[in-house]
C-alpha cells in the first residue's frame, strides 16, 4: 500500500520543525545569563535585579541560572554603551539599566546608545520621585518649602541623576529655596548625610525609599512633601496627612507642564529590564513572556513583598513606546528643558 501522500508531507514538515522547535525549547539549558547593572551594589538596582532574575529564570525556557555584573559609572552611560555596543547578542545578556537613558538621549544627546533600538523586555516598577525632608527643618508640605527662608539643601549623586534633576526643577522653575550638594557616590551616602545633618533633603524612587530607608519614614525623621512623576501615588501622605501633590501639577502653562513631563517620564521607565539590540526576535519574544510571567508568580511577589518592593509591571511593548515617545520629544522643547538643568 502506498502512503497517503498528505501524511508524507506532514510528516516531512514534522521532521524539519522538530528539531526547530527542540532547539527554542532548550537554547537556555545549561547557559548562564548575566545581568548587566548600571549601578554598584547593595543600592535598589541590585535589590530589584537579583530578586527579579531569580524568579524570571524560572519562566525562561531550559531555567538558565544567572549572575550579576555591576556597572556603574557616568550616571548609567557606562553600562548603556556596553550593553549597546559590547554584550553578546545570543539572549544570554539581560541588563538593568538607568530608567534616565530615554532623557539623557535627548537632553544630552552624543550618547552611545539608542534606546528606540534596546530589547525592553518589561518593567517591574514605576520610579515615582517623592522629595523628603528632614524633620528638623520644620517643612511638612510644598506650601511649607514654597515660603521656607532657609534652603532646604538636597543631597545627589550628581547631574545626571533624578536626585539632581528633581531640585534643580523645584529651584530653577518653581523658585523653591533649594540647593543642590552633588557627589555622593549613592543613595546610601545621602541619607547617612540626611542623618548627620549635612543636608536636608534628598528626591528618590518612592520603592527606593520604602525598601532601603522605611526605617527613617516610620520614626518620623524624613517628611514627604512632592512627587515627581506623570501619575500620582495616592498612598504618599505630606506630615499634615494630606496627600503629596505632583511637581507637574505646579506648571503654570503648558510649556512648562510639557517640560516637567519631560523630566518627569524617567519615572514612567522605571525599574527596566532590556537586552542588547540585535538579539534574536524570536528569543527577545520569549524573554518578554517570561518576564509576563515572572510578573504574575505568587512566589516572586511574596519575595516581593517580604523585600517591601512595589511591583507595577508593564510591558515589553508598552515600555518600548514609552521610550521612544521620549527620545522624539519636540526639539523646542527639549531645548528648554536643558537650559534649565544648565547642561
Amino acid at each position: 500500500m502506498r502512503p497517503i501522500k498528505g501524511l508524507v508531507a506532514l510528516a516531512a514538515v514534522s521532521a524539519v520543525l522538530a528539531p526547530t522547535v527542540a532547539g527554542a525549547a532548550d537554547y537556555y539549558k545549561d547557559k548562564i545569563v548575566t545581568a548587566i547593572l548600571g549601578a554598584g551594589p547593595g543600592g535598589g538596582y541590585d535589590l530589584y535585579a537579583r530578586t527579579v532574575m531569580k524568579h524570571l529564570v524560572k519562566h525562561i525556557p531550559g531555567k538558565p541560572q544567572f549572575i550579576m555584573q555591576f556597572m556603574p559609572g557616568a550616571g548609567g552611560q557606562k553600562a548603556a554603551a556596553y550593553v549597546y555596543n559590547v554584550a553578546s547578542k545570543d539572549g544570554t545578556k539581560l541588563a538593568k539599566l538607568s530608567n534616565m537613558l530615554p532623557a539623557f538621549q535627548v537632553l544630552r544627546g552624543n550618547v552611545k546608545y539608542d534606546v528606540r533600538e534596546l530589547n525592553y523586555i518589561g518593567r517591574a516598577a514605576s520610579m515615582q520621585y517623592v522629595t523628603m525632608v528632614w524633620h528638623t527643618t520644620g517643612v511638612k508640605s510644598l506650601e511649607d518649602a514654597q515660603k521656607a527662608k532657609k534652603p532646604i539643601i538636597f543631597g545627589s549623586s550628581g547631574k545626571s541623576q533624578s536626585n539632581y534633576i528633581v531640585p534643580a526643577v523645584m529651584a530653577n522653575m518653581l523658585g523653591l529655596n533649594v540647593k543642590v550638594i552633588a557627589g555622593y557616590p549613592g543613595t546610601a551616602a545621602i541619607n547617612k548625610a540626611l542623618e548627620q545633618g549635612e543636608v536636608t533633603g534628598r528626591a528618590g524612587a518612592w520603592s527606593s525609599w520604602i525598601s532601603r530607608a522605611g526605617r527613617l519614614i516610620k520614626e518620623g525623621k524624613v517628611v514627604a512633601i512632592a512627587q515627581s512623576g506623570l501619575e500620582k501615588a495616592t498612598d504618599i501622605k505630606n506630615g499634615y496627612g494630606q496627600q503629596t501633590p505632583l511637581l507637574l501639577d505646579l506648571a503654570k502653562n503648558d510649556d512648562e507642564r510639557a517640560i516637567l513631563k519631560l523630566l518627569a517620564a524617567d519615572a514612567a521607565i522605571g525599574r527596566n529590564f532590556s537586552a542588547p539590540p540585535g538579539t534574536p526576535k524570536n528569543r527577545i519574544k520569549e524573554l518578554c513572556r517570561a518576564f509576563d510571567a515572572t510578573m504574575k508568580d505568587p512566589a516572586f511577589l511574596a519575595e516581593a513583598k517580604k523585600r517591601k518592593l512595589i511591583i507595577e509591571p508593564k510591558t515589553c511593548e508598552w515600555l518600548q513606546e514609552t521610550a521612544t515617545a521620549i527620545v522624539n520629544t519636540p526639539a523646542p522643547l527639549v531645548k528648554q528643558a536643558k537650559a534649565l538643568l544648565g547642561w
